[in-house]
């Protein structure tokens, strides 16, 4: 066999335990499980962009082009995230009920994130004083959706 073929061989010998175990997974869990992933990666990236925005981390036009950039394409994926309703799910999950009450709400605060997220990309390539007043709007966003609709 040549190297492509055992390759791929032995990556699907180590995946299928993993697709396996995710076949098994409740489907409430699973859903809850892939939205905690989103806003775990969405905090990372957010994480960069504050630190540069407040002064703690030195101000990098590339590096801040791409967390906004990032963002916006997570931000992209929320509606899918979001779409299973586990409010009466038995799953641990910081989303609340109302996610899926006022999911017209919900869609609009998530549509701007992503619309903030890239204003705050393209002042990003403007440098500092730009990025830093786009920072305001795309740290509303996120505020504005944990207030209705996060558990803390």
């Amino acid at each position: 066999m040549n190297h492509a073929i055992k390759a791929l061989l032995l990556g699907l010998c180590c995946a299928l335990p993993v697709l396996v175990s995710a076949a098994d997974e409740d489907p409430d869990q699973a859903a809850a499980h892939t939205r905690h992933a989103l806003m775990e990666l969405m905090g990372w990236n957010m994480k960069t962009v504050v630190a540069m925005s407040t002064g703690k981390q030195e101000f990098s036009v590339e590096a801040a082009v791409i967390q906004g950039e990032r963002l916006a394409q997570l931000g992209a994926m929320i509606g899918d995230a979001f779409a299973r309703d586990t409010s009466a799910a038995e799953v641990k999950t910081a989303a609340l009920p109302a996610v899926w009450q006022d999911s017209e709400d919900f869609a609009a605060k998530s549509q701007a994130l992503i619309d903030n997220a890239t204003a705050y990309a393209e002042a990003a390539a403007g440098g500092a004083g730009p990025a830093r007043k786009a920072f305001i709007q795309l740290g509303g966003s996120c505020k504005g959706c944990h207030e209705n609709y996060k558990a803390e």
